[in-house]
């Protein structure tokens, strides 16, 4: 057959007469069938996008308090999806336009503020939900940086300030923290105490309070049952430090003991004596700590290794008897009588 001789007549198919009569009229219809998939596509792809609420709180890691005015960002790898501020109560909110999956996707929140140490933490969402209704970022000073918490009997030495006249860092705070080493432990393991109740010393320093309520603040973020602080002022070549001990069981409100020392050569720790008055007020720092944690006779062993190396103590006594009391056999206990 030759198909060549076969030619379309529109006036013989209605249906398709009819097509071209109203393409003819309506010039603008084959455009608009044309974007008709177009814009199928595009609802689909908003469809699957959902404005997921993205809140939370931030706060000094030390204090506790709010911080204002720190940057959130939340990011997918490299990208950037929405930036936001904290308020003045530390509060921030963002509504952000992320896929609906069913997949759990991870996004990146991460804040910055000056003075202290970027947080970056994982959200995830699933479903245009959030893993989490609030997120509490605590952020960390940059003088906190190094300082790890320990979970035992511990002292830290924070920062001990050089005097004026010092033209260099002179490591106050580690050669402290040695002195008390030899003066604290090597009293206490005269009395054969357990290695685990003796206390352990640490140096962070950095670790200045910014305020005197700081200094209870920064023993409880430390977990340090004593937190020392001071000054260092040159004597006949020597040293003597006023120094601030604060309690990590303190109450808020309370104030850290202050303590002179002797006239002190840092270079010869062996030797150096922090004398008494310093050395008390971390005892019963300690002490308190085993109280509040109900470690009785852990605490009538460390009250009598205390008394031993730093002679009769009201303070001390005291505690020893509170604990001894919480003992169900508090007569057993060697001193448990006194």
């Amino acid at each position: 057959m030759d198909w060549s001789l076969i030619r379309f007549n529109p006036a013989r198919s209605g249906c398709c007469r009819a097509w071209l009569c109203a393409a003819r009229k309506l010039p603008g219809l084959v455009a608009v069938l044309a974007v008709i998939p177009g814009i199928m596509v595009l609802g689909l792809s908003l469809a699957a996008q959902a404005a997921t609420n993205i809140s939370g709180m931030v706060t000094d890691s030390i204090t506790g308090l709010a911080v204002a005015g720190a940057r959130v960002t939340l990011s997918s790898g490299q990208t950037s999806l929405s930036v936001g501020t904290t308020a003045s109560d530390g509060v921030f909110q963002m509504f952000v336009n992320l896929p609906v999956k069913p997949v759990p996707q991870t996004y990146t929140l991460e804040v910055s503020q000056q003075g202290y140490a970027t947080q970056p933490r994982n959200v995830v969402v699933t479903s245009g939900q959030a893993d989490q209704l609030s997120y509490k970022v605590a952020l960390p000073r940059n003088e906190a940086i190094g300082c790890v918490p320990d979970p035992g009997r511990t002292v830290v030495i924070g920062h001990v300030r050089p005097p004026a006249s010092a033209t260099h860092d002179l490591d106050l705070s580690r050669r402290v923290r040695t002195v008390l080493e030899y003066d604290l432990l090597t009293e206490i393991q005269k009395t054969h105490l357990p290695p685990a109740q003796q206390p352990a010393v640490f140096s962070c320093p950095n670790a200045l309070p910014r305020t005197m309520k700081e200094h209870s603040d920064w023993a409880r973020a430390l977990k340090a049952d004593a937190f020392v602080v001071g000054e260092a002022a040159p004597v006949n070549g020597n040293f003597k430090v006023d120094m601030q001990v604060s309690a990590r069981y303190a109450e808020s409100a309370s104030l850290p003991t202050l303590a002179t020392t002797p006239e002190m050569n840092l270079d010869l720790p062996s030797s150096a004596d922090l004398g008494r008055a310093a050395l008390e007020p971390i005892m019963i720092a300690l002490l308190r700590a085993y109280l509040k944690e109900g470690r009785y006779a852990d605490c009538v062993e460390f009250s009598m290794a205390a008394e031993s190396a730093l002679g009769q103590s009201t303070v001390l006594g005291e505690l020893r008897k509170s604990c001894q009391l919480k003992l169900p056999n508090k007569g057993l206990l060697s001193g448990g009588g006194q």
